[in-house]
């Protein structure tokens, strides 16, 4: 998948309805655009969405599970395209 299509996913989770899914892929959203425009080094952003990861693994438990697992998928996917960069 493409960056695009990942950034869509968390479009997907953005607009659930539920608050800390929407926080969390608002968040993973930007760190995206500024690691797209040189603001975030490659580790900076791998660090910080690893770090959502990690949340949204804490969160899953009181959360709705299904769209956890939506957005992490688009989160690991994003890490694992900027290590190609």
């Amino acid at each position: 998948m493409s960056m695009e299509e990942l950034q869509g996913k968390l479009a997907t989770c953005f607009n659930s309805g539920d608050a800390a899914s929407q926080q969390a892929a608002q968040t993973a959203y930007q760190y995206t655009d500024m690691f797209k425009s040189g603001q975030l080094t490659k580790e900076e952003y791998t660090e910080l969405m690893s770090d959502i990861a990690r949340t949204n693994e804490i969160n899953k438990s009181v959360a709705n599970v299904q769209l956890m697992e939506y957005m992490n998928t688009a989160i690991n996917g994003l890490i694992n395209l900027a290590s190609l960069v």
